[in-house]
């Protein structure tokens, strides 16, 4: 891997370890304590005006790599209870992969030193390892139903009972097999843990 690569690996990982409200797009006023976008606020008028960054400071706190690595945040932090911890992270892995457009070398460090930020951060525990194990297998060619909405992914949000037909497997994380699916004629990428 190029000493170049590997930054851009160490970087993301800083940034996901970094609260959101250390992080210079909190202090600028460009996201909110939870990550979130503040795309507008009020000038002296009182008016609402776009909230964009001009100085060179400022467009550098939210390059097209934070917003990802914030929504990247965001999906570890609305794990819903009871659903396979490990399933979430992998799909959430490879979204970031594909968009910061890593190559599998890439992808393959970027997976190891996650793994050893959640044990570093005590995220991971026997039950979360363990619950990885019972994630199924999925058919291609078969129809299922969205379990938990899916929301980060493309622009329509999936609810739950929506249907996704699954083309193909993708890759495997951490043991979990991932498959690429359309719901709505948007392509989406799930677990069997996201379906049923």
């Amino acid at each position: 891997m190029r000493i170049v690569d590997t930054l851009i690996v160490f970087r993301i990982l800083k940034m996901l370890t970094t609260p959101f409200n250390k992080m210079k797009a909190y202090k600028f006023g460009f996201i909110d304590k939870d990550g979130n976008r503040i795309k507008k606020i009020e000038n002296e008028d009182g008016k609402m005006v776009p909230n964009d960054p001009f100085t060179k400071a400022e467009k550098a706190s939210l390059t097209p790599l934070h917003r990802l690595v914030f929504n990247l945040k965001k999906i570890i932090a609305k794990v819903p209870f009871g659903k396979t911890q490990f399933a979430s992270y992998a799909i959430a892995l490879l979204l970031l992969k594909e968009e910061a457009e890593l190559d599998n070398e890439q992808g393959e460090e970027l997976y190891e030193k996650f793994y050893r930020y959640l044990k570093e951060q005590e995220i991971l525990t026997a039950e979360t390892i363990s619950e990885s194990i019972n994630v199924g297998k999925l058919i291609e060619g078969e129809t299922y139903k969205i379990r938990f909405p899916i929301k980060e992914q493309g622009e329509m949000i999936h609810q739950h009972k929506d249907e996704v037909y699954i083309v193909s497997e993708y890759e495997k994380i951490y043991g979990i097999q991932t498959y690429i699916g359309y719901a709505n004629t948007e392509r989406v990428l799930v677990t069997a843990d996201d379906v049923y």
